[in-house]
């Protein structure tokens, strides 16, 4: 009898011990108690349909993965913690990888939408999700995000401009192949406000950004110092789809260290008399060192302002930090606008070395678009270049006005002279106005379409027409040099002339 109940307590004991070691060992795989809607295991979260998406936040731990059941909708105002560690929180759709776009490809919203769990506004006057106090490491892959109610304010707001150390920005923020988007009816303030550190957004499809008595902006960035890489997007927005500068941070900063390739930035034409509020394109009101690149610009018509696509004008907004600076825009279409270029630099430290290299800029017609439809707009800049692009415009070259621009070169570019070509404010055109406004320039090895050898000092080509000068097609808008042109190789030093783009890489896929 003794040795039976000996025998009990011994498997008893081995009983108990089993259950510990396996409960010990099922909490150290799934780290987490199951909550009403989210399933937990190891290393992941699974939302389902109801489930509370800000106590997933709340439990992940750096290296989880939170899985939106695809196609779900989650509404709320949602904010990303600040926790410890370096390795990312992937929040993404619960659909299996071979059901969204392969890493790399754009997303295609229709195709895909039924496989994109959805993050809705449920608060007035609240982003549907923000990251705030130095929240850092979160990666949003294949989920739709927006509107806001009525439209209001920012979709995603990373950081608030009122941060009083760096360590509050947000960082290490990325958005891949993700849906951002405003109301078809009400539109959208803003798309994405990529105020921190090491932002990205790429393969991404950000639409109706639009406002009427308002701007909006696809991505904005001012209370940053970078880096913020937006690469391979589709960027609706109705003042500019790309933004930085144009509002004050309480550190002063300056959105350093920025990247913007192959992407297509474009304003829907059904917009036109729609009264929402058109700008620019592209704007830049303070930065340094951003280079914009490979990226197809469509579409700007005069009406919030006259109708020029791309703008470099310091503004003030964030006191005498604002600068311009180190600007690469290189290998770009820009195709469709009142005007071409902007360039100010008048305002805060002013701006400083611009190259504008290897771009097209087509249909700029005012009497299509509104507004003038010149290639450019200058004033008081430190250090411009303009070369090897293809400019098919309606108006001058450029008009300039108020203090000069110094170390400017416009060289081996093919441009229309039309009425005025370079014209000064109170100046006249030609040679009297490049001493003027441009001192010391360099504009030479230019083909100007139209225009007067006696006005120039410097050597450039003088042709009658397009049609002399030699392209493969001029219906395709590539502008490409046929290899038997007379002015393939017209450029100083006997180098190219025009732009060469490969139409391939241009605006992303």
């Amino acid at each position: 009898m003794a040795g039976r109940n000996i025998m009990i307590k011994l498997f008893f004991i081995a009983a108990v011990s089993i259950i510990a070691i396996s409960t010990a060992f099922f909490v150290a795989c799934t780290s987490y108690v199951t909550g009403a809607g989210l399933e937990f295991g190891e290393k992941s979260i699974h939302v389902k349909k109801g489930g509370d998406f800000q106590t997933a936040l709340e439990k992940a731990v750096p290296g989880d993965t939170i899985f939106l059941e695809a196609g779900a909708a989650f509404e709320g105002s949602f904010e990303l913690p600040n926790k410890p560690g370096a390795e990312f929180i992937i929040v993404r759709s619960s659909a299996p990888d071979a059901e969204l776009p392969s890493p790399g490809t754009r997303l295609d919203p229709i195709r895909f939408k039924d496989k994109l769990p959805k993050l809705v506004g449920g608060v007035k006057g609240e982003p549907v999700l923000s990251a705030t106090g130095g929240a850092h490491h979160f990666r949003f892959i294949g989920v739709e995000i927006g509107p806001t109610i009525e439209g209001l304010y920012d979709v995603v707001k990373l950081g608030t401009g009122q941060e009083k150390s760096v360590e509050e920005l947000p960082h290490h923020i990325e958005f891949d192949r993700v849906w951002v988007h405003g109301s078809p009816v009400e539109g959208q303030r803003r798309g994405i406000a990529a105020n921190g550190r090491f932002i990205k957004v790429a393969n991404s499809y950000i639409s109706d950004i639009k406002r009427k008595g308002d701007e909006s902006q696809a991505i904005a960035a001012w209370a940053t110092d970078g880096p913020v890489e937006i690469v391979n997007n589709y960027l609706e927005g109705a003042a500019q789809s790309i933004l930085f500068g144009g509002a004050g941070s309480f550190l002063k900063l300056v959105p350093t260290d920025c990247i913007v390739d192959s992407n297509h930035l474009n304003k829907p034409l059904e917009w036109k008399d729609r009264d929402w509020v058109v700008k620019n394109i592209f704007e830049i009101k303070n930065g340094r060192r951003i280079k914009v690149t490979n990226n197809l610009m469509t579409n700007n018509w005069a009406m919030g302002q006259d109708g020029n696509a791309i703008l470099f004008t310091t503004r003030a907004d964030n006191g005498r930090a604002t600068i311009i600076e180190d600007i690469d825009f290189i290998g770009n279409i820009v195709r469709g606008a009142g005007g071409g270029l902007n360039i100010l630099g008048s305002e805060g430290s002013g701006g400083h070395r611009l190259t504008i290299r290897n771009n097209i800029f087509d249909d700029i017609d005012g009497r299509k678009w509104g507004g003038a439809g010149h290639f450019m707009k200058a004033t008081e800049w430190d250090g411009l270049v303009i070369e090897n692009n293809t400019i098919v415009q309606k108006g001058n070259i450029t008009n300039s006005y108020g203090k000069p621009i110094t170390g400017f070169k416009f060289r081996n570019n093919i441009v229309f002279e039309n009425e005025y070509g370079i014209k000064g404010d109170n100046m006249g055109s030609g040679q009297a106005a490049i001493d003027t406004f441009y001192p010391g320039a360099v504009v030479t090895g230019n083909i100007i379409i139209g225009g007067l050898r006696s006005m120039y000092r410097e050597p450039n080509i003088f042709l009658g027409s397009i049609d002399s000068i030699g392209f493969e097609s001029l219906t395709d808008g590539k502008y490409k040099l046929r290899q038997n042109s007379p002015y393939l190789k017209a450029g100083t030093g006997g180098g190219r002339i025009g732009a060469d783009l490969d139409s391939t890489r241009i605006g992303g896929k």
